[in-house]
């Protein structure tokens, strides 16, 4: 919807004295100024409206995402086990011995949204906000697309670790396939680790700034 906007009109009838005329202008000028007035008044309201919507949206967008955050740790810690008893397993395949375990791949990954963040730049509501607070966010967003970037890593880790017993059993390796799946669900464990580290700073950031915003 268009801000309404007040025309000014100047008089029909001409002007028969100086005190007509000077009437005349002062009309023109403070119908100017109340046109003015209105327009910046219906804008203040607009922007204020926006800057609030944006708080509340990017609030309760990162509330989402921290209890995202939380059940993704979990997840995590269980795939790191779950890589640990894979290397186990392939360690005793590559010295001959019979596994006690079973070989598994099994992953979740929620990932974290921005889309109030998004929304917020693409309408100009993060101008509207104090530098300190734009910043605020700003360093929440980054590190949550550090975290999500990571998990991409990982995600794509484990389908590389599974391809090799995607179609059989991992006793049907062959030993430079195992030497393989070893190297692989190595840098998978060392990509984890890092991901887990990304997701804990993340976390101190959230608790920081709890109070800031």
């Amino acid at each position: 919807m268009e801000p309404a906007i007040l025309d000014v009109h100047p008089p029909h009838q001409a002007a028969h004295s100086w005190k007509d005329f000077f009437i005349h202008i002062a009309t023109i000028v403070i119908g100017l100024l109340i046109a003015i007035g209105l327009e910046q008044t219906v804008e203040y309201f607009h922007h204020r409206h926006l800057l609030h919507q944006a708080e509340d949206n990017l609030h309760s967008e990162i509330q989402d995402n921290r209890q995202t955050l939380a059940a993704d740790e979990k997840q995590l810690a269980e795939i790191e086990h779950r890589m640990e008893d894979n290397l186990k397993i392939l360690a005793d395949l590559k010295a001959h011995r019979v596994p006690t375990e079973k070989f598994g791949l099994q992953w979740e990954w929620n990932g974290l949204q921005s889309a109030a963040w998004d929304t917020a730049r693409n309408t100009g509501a993060i101008a509207l906000m104090s530098y300190e607070t734009a910043e605020d966010y700003s360093v929440i967003y980054s590190q949550q697309s550090l975290v999500n970037d990571q998990a991409w890593v990982y995600i794509r880790d484990v389908y590389k670790c599974g391809r090799p017993v995607a179609t059989r059993k991992v006793e049907d390796l062959q030993p430079e396939e195992i030497d393989e799946a070893i190297v692989n669900s190595k840098q998978t464990l060392t990509d984890v680790h890092y991901l887990r580290d990304l997701m804990q700073s993340l976390n101190k950031i959230y608790q920081s700034e709890d109070k800031a915003l």
